[in-house]
């Protein structure tokens, strides 16, 4: 074998000695990815069906009363409180006492009688996003002023069409694989991100500054192998455990994914099954995967660079820490405007063209040249730390700093 493979070989068989190694590289991924997935279905799903049977409280106040009032009332999902003063209703909902609250003009009801607009106030805390409060009551009183403005139009002798001279029917035509996409995309290209960098910053920070305080990078650098074979035989070792992180980390997404589409696809209904079958696609999945690989081989290789240049293995991980942020800060911008779409500048982007490109992959409406230049680019990014990595290695000012 060459020295590098030589070196290789050690690395590693030193690495997976460490109990902490195993499990960043092969037990979080592959175990915990599923099983957030799975909290997160879950709780998403437990939260909605309690809300689909969640009686609201209402504070109302009405100086005078009100057929809406009863039309309230009748309803099962809410439970009715009546106030003194308006602000009685907004300190109800201010608490939390009531989740929503009414208050109602002081001539509301004649108002209505004389054919002119009434004035009814709202108040809710647009906090709870699974909560069907405000669409509740609002669905009871666009119900009741239709009615009221049917009766209006009766009167007058007047078709409904003359006083809605345009009829507008919205067609939703995003397909599951794209909701998958704007839903999954950017969150999975977090998950892989954060473990590729936890998988590559334990070794980096054990094979770089690790070495230099225990005193061995110099004995190391004292024998004949040269700079480049030490640089080959430790880059390859980090960047073997950020891909085995990457690697574990995909089986431990789609496995559970799959064995669901295949045996329990009967039980899912129609949308959660398309949902299922977007992310599930082996064009999507590999697409994913084969940008990940030069992505870990560019994180692993620049950790490594950072680490031999600290002093000790405290200071490397306070540097890793930030450049941590560095590379999961680009993941966040998708999540935050999932409008966005890929251009040629966010192609040379590491991390947010992985983001952008899995949502494209799941969606089906990857630009495969925008993929080839995210791809490329990653790939020179690649060279570069290596050759960063490689300066550092040679600089013997860096490898005894102290």
């Amino acid at each position: 074998m060459n020295k590098w493979q030589v070196l290789l070989v050690k690395e590693i068989k030193h690495l997976f000695r460490d109990t902490k190694t195993i499990v960043q590289t092969v037990v979080l991924p592959t175990f915990i990815t599923p099983l957030l997935i799975g909290l997160i279905f879950w709780y998403v799903a437990d939260v909605a069906t309690e809300e689909s049977k969640k009686t609201y409280n209402v504070s109302i106040y009405s100086p005078s009363s009100s057929v809406l009032i009863d039309e309230l009332e009748k309803s099962d999902r809410l439970a009715i409180t009546n106030e003194n003063s308006v602000n009685s209703v907004i300190e109800a909902v201010t608490d939390d006492n009531s989740e929503i609250g009414l208050v109602f003009d002081e001539g509301f009801a004649d108002d209505l009688i004389s054919n002119t607009s009434a004035q009814l106030t709202i108040y809710s805390k647009d906090i709870d996003t699974f909560s069907q409060a405000q669409s509740l009551v609002i669905d009871i009183v666009d119900d009741y002023e239709e009615n009221i403005r049917d009766k209006r139009l009766e009167l007058l002798n007047i078709d409904e069409n003359y006083v809605n001279p345009i009829s507008i029917n919205e067609e939703n035509l995003t397909t599951e694989a794209e909701s998958a996409g704007s839903i999954f995309g950017a969150i999975l290209a977090l998950f892989f991100v954060m473990y590729v960098m936890t998988g590559s910053m334990y070794p980096a920070i054990d094979l770089g500054a690790g070495e230099k305080e225990r005193g061995t990078m110099e004995t190391l650098i004292s024998t004949n192998i040269s700079s480049v074979d030490i640089i080959i035989g430790k880059m390859l070792s980090v960047t073997s455990s950020a891909i085995l992180t990457a690697t574990f980390s995909m089986l431990g997404f789609a496995i559970p994914l799959v064995v669901i589409f295949l045996f329990y696809a009967d039980s899912i209904n129609e949308y959660f099954f398309g949902l299922l079958s977007a992310i599930v696609n082996p064009v999507a999945l590999l697409g994913v995967f084969v940008l990940i690989i030069p992505l870990s081989v560019f994180m692993g290789a620049f950790l490594l660079a950072i680490s031999v240049y600290a002093k000790t293995p405290k200071e490397a991980g306070l540097l890793l820490g930030n450049v941590l942020i560095v590379f999961i800060v680009p993941c966040y911008v998708p999540l935050i405007n999932p409008g966005l779409e890929l251009d040629f500048v966010g192609a040379l982007i590491p991390c947010y063209n992985l983001a952008l490109i899995t949502n494209n992959l799941i969606a089906g409406t990857v630009d495969w040249f925008l993929y080839s230049v995210a791809l490329i680019s990653t790939i020179v990014y690649c060279c570069v730390a290596i050759y960063i990595t490689y300066i550092m290695f040679d600089d013997e000012n860096v490898i005894f700093r102290s």
